[in-house]
């Protein structure tokens, strides 16, 4: 028997049915911004006068944002950082929950909202990376751990602190913190709510390179140069079967024949091989 629901990574395990009751959702206004270069679209948090802390209607622009992306082929990759230097996010805006102290149903509607986001992260169909600059506390650091790379200044810092707030990490977050650094270095992080420097992070494996605090910018275009060159068909045929080995599926079927088949159908691998046969860069489609 081969089957697979993406539920079972605990990303999907988290409805928003109730999700227009709790907010009014307006993208444009929301703090949440997109731009595109050719490729290569960005999704920035702009709030820098709160240090890019989030409100929910923040948490609710996010899913809608990454649904128009997906259905954008052209898109290779997607780039989430700030629209200001010096910090990626101070997390969840904590004033909300102030004002919502002893309400279960709030509490447990907001978890609903932040784990919607961070699983639309999660499951973008284009591969995502997380330029870091400054702080990436809390839902901020959720955001970063969701995409599938991290690059960070020598001046980022972390920290994930409910635990000094009496809280409780979103589920699905905490799935995918101890998928990234294992269950030893997240029970450090989470249970001690401690700060940790860039150079830290890169040796648990929180980001994947620190580079110098000017040199972000360049640094996430020449990643995403390199990326942008090769088949984007692939990359998203190759990252849903990456998150199905994640998720604990391991046994070939019909249903895991059928990522090759889609490549083999598609006008990428055509273009792939007649470029590698007559020995040119090759042009794809998607």
């Amino acid at each position: 028997m081969c089957s697979y629901l993406m539920s079972e990574t605990g990303w999907r395990n988290f409805g928003v049915t109730r999700l227009a009751n709790m907010v009014n959702v307006d993208s444009q206004n929301a703090g949440v911004l997109v731009e595109r270069h050719e490729h290569v679209a960005y999704i920035k948090i702009d709030r820098p006068e709160k240090r890019n802390a989030l409100t929910q209607a923040m948490w609710a622009a996010i899913p809608p944002m990454i649904d128009q992306l997906n259905s954008d082929l052209s898109i290779r990759l997607i780039v989430v950082g700030s629209s200001s230097p010096g910090v990626f996010s101070a997390g969840a805006d904590i004033g909300e929950y102030r004002h919502h102290v002893g309400d279960l149903e709030w509490g447990a509607d907001s978890q609903r909202v932040v784990g919607a986001a961070l699983a639309a992260v999660a499951q973008a169909h284009a591969p995502t990376l997380a330029a870091i600059d400054g702080p990436c506390f809390g839902g901020g650091a959720g955001i970063a751990v969701a995409c599938d790379f991290r690059i960070a200044t020598r001046s980022a810092t972390f920290a994930i602190t409910p635990a000094k707030l009496g809280m409780v990490y979103e589920f699905g977050a905490l799935v995918a913190l101890v998928d990234l650094v294992g269950p030893a270095q997240a029970k450090k992080i989470l249970f001690t709510g401690e700060t940790f420097d860039a150079t830290q992070a890169e040796r648990m494996g929180f980001v994947d390179s620190v580079v110098g605090d000017s040199d972000l910018e360049a640094a996430t275009e020449a990643f995403a140069a390199g990326l942008v060159k090769t088949s984007g068909m692939s990359a998203r045929i190759m990252k849903e079967a990456i998150q199905r080995i994640m998720s604990g599926h391991r046994e070939e079927c019909a249903e895991t024949d059928e990522f090759v088949n889609r490549a083999l159908r598609s006008a990428d691998y055509h273009e792939g091989v007649s470029a590698f046969i007559e020995r040119r860069p090759p042009v794809f489609e998607s």
